[in-house]
């Protein structure tokens, strides 16, 4: 991964995912902090896959340009709220650079387990919309660890054709 920033994110993530999983195998499955540990997860997760997407745009040569520059970008994309779903990130892509999008397409293409990778994270943006939104997700935790982990991908891919 190039961008620091989306590495160390994801890392942490995980790290965090993991200390859940051996909470979960400690207090039993089926223990009534088990669904409140799983909504945090799926916070966690589709809130790291957001911003690890919006930074590795935000900071694509952010260095060679002006603060205005900056400031418009940091305000309008890095800062704002996104879900990442794959029609905003093509949107995103498109903003930034038409070829950058045309590049991720043709990156998702190549991928043997394309729908699934797309359909975990479609899964994670639906299950965290469904908790903000007052409602209670289905996923387990085990599934929202296969979302996030199939969602890196789709970083790596982002990560890939914006270097």
């Amino acid at each position: 991964m190039n961008n620091i920033t989306a590495k160390e994110k994801i890392e942490q993530c995980l790290e965090e995912l993991e200390k859940i999983k051996h909470i979960i195998i400690a207090i039993g499955r089926t223990s009534h902090p088990v669904p409140f540990l799983t909504k945090y997860a799926i916070v966690k997760s589709c809130g790291t896959i957001e911003i690890c997407f919006k930074a590795i745009l935000s900071d694509h040569k952010i260095g060679e340009q002006n603060d205005k520059v900056k400031n418009f970008i940091n305000a309008k994309f890095r800062n704002s709220s996104i879900n990442p779903s794959k029609n905003n990130i093509h949107r995103s892509l498109k903003l930034f650079d038409e070829d950058w999008n045309n590049k991720f397409k043709e990156e998702i293409e190549k991928l043997t387990n394309k729908n699934k990778i797309l359909d975990s994270l479609k899964s994670l943006n639906e299950a965290r919309n469904a908790f903000a939104h007052g409602g209670n997700p289905s996923s387990s935790f085990d599934n929202v660890v296969d979302y996030f982990m199939d969602s890196i991908k789709i970083i790596e891919i982002i990560d890939c054709i914006a270097s």
